[in-house]
């Protein structure tokens, strides 16, 4: 079993060497990779405020009233949604390759589709591939041999396929393409998160 990362020592690495996806509800967001004590490699796991997740679900709580059936569903959402860590399970910290930077994430416009955002990545080679996702953009598999430095640039709404080539977002046409989609990631809420959480 490896030891423990120091709190303070993971949010020094986070602060120092993450940028943050800036987020009014839940605070700054840092995402990377983690090695857990005993010995599991996590490639995306979220670091966000515990403090403001907290809050979020005193509010929402409040705002329902304890007797409502949306009340359950809230704190079903809280309680048992999602796949979370604790800080004292994580052994090291280090940048994931997923993590694409919040300037290029930036560039993705719009839903596509009821639930759906379509885009594709020119790479600087001048190939290009197709990403869908269903509203989670922290971390997204890439084409092997690619990192998200390799993207030149992003075409929202749009699909690639080899057959068809570059054209908008249709079911047709993603159906003819090779989709890159999100990946599943854990969320570690600290005590205290850096830069203004």
């Amino acid at each position: 079993m490896n030891r423990p990362m120091n709190p303070e020592v993971l949010a020094s690495f986070l602060k120092q060497n993450i940028q943050p996806i800036e987020d009014e509800i839940y605070g700054n967001r840092y995402r990377a990779s983690a090695q857990l004590t005993d010995g599991t490699y996590l490639p995306c796991v979220v670091f966000q405020s515990r403090t403001k997740q907290v809050q979020l679900a005193l509010r929402r709580f409040k705002e329902l009233g304890m007797k409502s059936k949306q009340f359950e569903d809230v704190l079903r959402t809280f309680v048992s949604r999602g796949s979370r860590l604790s800080e004292w399970q994580i052994a090291s910290v280090k940048e994931s390759p997923w993590a694409w930077p919040p300037a290029l994430l930036k560039t993705i416009h719009g839903e596509t589709a009821m639930s759906w955002t379509s885009f594709v990545a020119e790479m600087k080679d001048g190939t290009m591939h197709s990403f869908g996702s269903t509203f989670s953009f922290e971390f997204f598999e890439l084409p092997d041999g690619y990192s998200h430095q390799d993207i030149s640039r992003i075409l929202s709404g749009t699909v690639y396929s080899a057959k068809k080539g570059l054209t908008p977002y249709t079911i047709e046409n993603l159906n003819e393409a090779i989709v890159y989609r999100e990946r599943p990631y854990f969320t570690c809420y600290l005590v205290w998160c850096p830069r203004n959480t």
